[in-house]
């Protein structure tokens, strides 16, 4: 039976029925003060304690008072709203860049994966490693007739609960393939050693023995997430913090420590430069090394899925690109 529509996160920033909405607003611009307090409105109006915390911060924040501190609140909650990153500014020499930082930050989905038997994993769920699902007569994506390693799938309605997800479709099922050699290493990836297929319809989809090399099955767990643009990333200009800035550094600590390693979308978290090359280029998806899946990417390298942005919001993935860094 294919899997039904569920949350697979560990935790998610909006909780109430409608919230996702109003969080997509918040998430456009996270320098917009004035969405934050329609959103604590909102949130007022339906007797949830966050709502006069927000209204409070908000306020402070406007008058260059102290900040109320974010103990009493849920971290993924404060986390995306921006709440956590305006107090790392606001403590650091990038007090003055912080606008630039909010209005550039982007969320993202980041998963964890976990060892499970390929047989307690239901058809159509998200997963890491093992068999994949496709449908019964889906040829097994190859490069000069050699089987590509299945990475994993993702369950684009497991994943539609979040505002996070709304540049993705809101149903079917998003697999990943990609070259692996363990003899001859990993960065040798010529045009076709990698695929994305979407498959819309998930109903009738079959779990696939893999031809070759099995990855360890993993069952997928999400959690919310904020990214910022690296310092030599096509916003390098908007943002305004190059090598010579009094808090590059700082700015480069935060920035690879909100998100990494492993996530869909916001930004990626290079090890050796940008692979996005120009602002209409969106990143899809990072995969590192894991030792649940038993993945190794070079020298602790790295994958980096991106693709235009047209395509991405039409929720098209055949022309997906490919790069690959190592530590």
């Amino acid at each position: 039976m294919p899997a039904k529509p569920t949350s697979a996160f560990s935790v998610r920033a909006a909780t109430l029925p409608g919230e996702a909405d109003i969080l997509a607003h918040v998430l456009a611009d996270l320098s917009d003060h004035n969405a934050k307090l329609v959103y604590a409105d909102w949130l007022e109006e339906h007797d949830d304690k966050r709502g006069p915390f927000l209204r409070k911060f908000v306020t402070a924040h406007r008058d260059w008072k102290a900040l109320p501190a974010l103990k009493g609140v849920p971290k993924a909650w404060r986390d995306l709203v921006g709440l956590s990153l305006i107090v790392e500014t606001q403590n650091s020499p990038l007090v003055m860049s912080e606008a630039q930082i909010l209005a550039l930050a982007r969320p993202a989905i980041e998963f964890n994966s976990a060892r499970a038997a390929e047989k307690s994993i239901p058809v159509g769920a998200s997963k890491l490693g093992g068999g994949p699902d496709l449908p019964p007569d889906a040829e097994w994506p190859c490069l000069w007739d050699i089987p590509l390693a299945f990475l994993g799938q993702f369950n684009l309605a497991e994943l539609a609960v979040s505002p996070v997800a709304r540049d993705l479709p809101a149903t079917g099922l998003l697999s990943v393939f990609a070259r692996y050699d363990e003899d001859d290493g990993n960065d040798d990836l010529p045009k076709g050693a990698w695929r994305f297929l979407y498959f819309p319809d998930t109903g009738k989809l079959k779990r696939h023995p893999s031809p070759d090399l099995v990855f360890a099955s993993c069952r997928v767990s999400y959690s919310e997430v904020l990214t910022l643009p690296a310092p030599d990333s096509p916003w390098r200009t908007q943002l305004g913090i190059g090598p010579k800035h009094l808090g590059y550094e700082c700015y480069r600590d935060l920035q690879m420590e909100l998100g990494g390693g492993v996530h869909l979308l916001g930004y990626p978290v290079t090890i050796q430069g940008d692979v996005l090359g120009k602002k209409g280029v969106r990143h899809l998806l990072t995969i590192s090394g894991a030792q649940a899946t038993g993945w190794e990417w070079g020298d602790g390298g790295a994958l980096y899925f991106t693709l235009p942005e047209a395509d991405l919001r039409a929720g098209r993935f055949d022309r997906v690109k490919l790069d690959m860094q190592c530590g």
